[in-house]
């Protein structure tokens, strides 16, 4: 019998985990909560294998550089895009699996720049379209900064959308989070001041059309009150010149990395992709449930390469959250 280990911030990471790489098969021997940590799973399974020998076909270069063009293909990244990538992978002399193959041109073409999990000076506010995920983001962000024991505050800006207050102070409220309103920039520099202790400080900013330049400009002139860095919001899934557009706006309004939504309920990050690229914006995170317990992902050139080609079981298969963070 073969026993192992998992750790992990969720009961729900760990279960992925032990399915991950133990299999269907395997058995919950004891489950303990950690404190600071998550939870530890001890799993067991009759057979082990590590042991059991399998003939496998080791893919050739052009057989890798071929999957990666199609998994390229099939997120709909833009014709030129697509080429600057293949023609990168084209150079490569030995790779040891098409991810890896793609992760070194993405790290050429990309920043990545994750979120920062420590302490911040200036405010992260999130900003984007209508509809792009920013108050599930803003939540996210508090949860996993309050299980890392940071004092975090939150602010918004979002006093025009009916319900918007609500549904963040839902999350804050479960978090114990205290959650404060500012309608404009004069006050959202005193509320700055009143929480500026605070190790961590986000703001979740109103929904702004990225085709009026008047909601940039309000959005700069916010921006403009405290020290912050604005995070944009982009949704994967939509099309890719109409994300161009976005990133482009929000990048004049001051915007330096963006962050992937939406990725629960879209299978094509093609459009996101082509955003970053076209704004010039540095990759952060991605969000990949609705569950706000579940936090970001931190992308990087392998971890956005697994995200670009599916899994082994199935050319249509979506990846994991652990497969991913593997």
């Amino acid at each position: 019998m073969r026993l192992k280990t998992f750790t992990a911030p969720t009961m729900t990471e760990a279960m992925a985990l032990v399915k991950e790489h133990m299999g269907a098969d395997a058995i919950i021997v004891s489950t303990q909560d950690i404190p600071g940590s998550g939870v530890r799973l001890t799993a067991a399974l009759d057979r082990d294998p590590d042991y059991e020998t399998e003939i496998t076909h080791t893919p050739t270069l052009q057989e890798q550089l071929d999957t990666a063009e199609a998994a390229l293909t099939r997120h709909n990244l833009p014709e030129r895009l697509r080429i600057r990538l293949c023609d990168i992978m084209a150079r490569e002399t030995a790779a040891s699996s098409a991810q890896q193959l793609l992760a070194g041109a993405l790290d050429e073409i990309f920043d990545f720049s994750p979120l920062p999990e420590k302490n911040t000076p200036r405010a992260l506010a999130f900003v984007g379209p209508p509809g792009s995920g920013k108050t599930l983001a803003v939540a996210k962000t508090a949860a996993r900064a309050v299980m890392k024991k940071r004092k975090v505050a939150v602010l918004s800006t979002d006093y025009k959308r009916a319900g918007g207050i609500a549904q963040l102070e839902a999350f804050t409220r479960i978090l114990k989070v205290n959650l404060l309103q500012a309608k404009s920039p004069e006050e959202l520099k005193s509320r700055f001041t009143d929480v500026r202790t605070a190790d961590v400080i986000l703001i979740d900013t109103a929904s702004c059309n990225p085709y009026l330049e008047t909601e940039i400009g309000t959005l700069c002139e916010f921006m403009k009150a405290i020290p912050s860095e604005p995070i944009l919001v982009n949704p994967a899934g939509i099309d890719a010149y109409e994300s161009a557009d976005i990133a482009n706006a929000f990048a004049d309004g001051g915007a330096t990395r963006v962050m992937i939504s939406r990725l629960d309920v879209a299978a094509r990050l093609g459009g996101a992709l082509y955003g970053a690229d076209s704004g010039n914006l540095s990759l952060c995170n991605v969000s990949m449930t609705a569950q706000v317990a579940d936090g970001l992902t931190a992308l990087s050139p392998l971890a956005l390469a697994k995200l670009l080609i599916p899994s082994h079981r199935a050319d249509t298969a979506k990846p994991s959250f652990s497969e991913v963070m593997k």
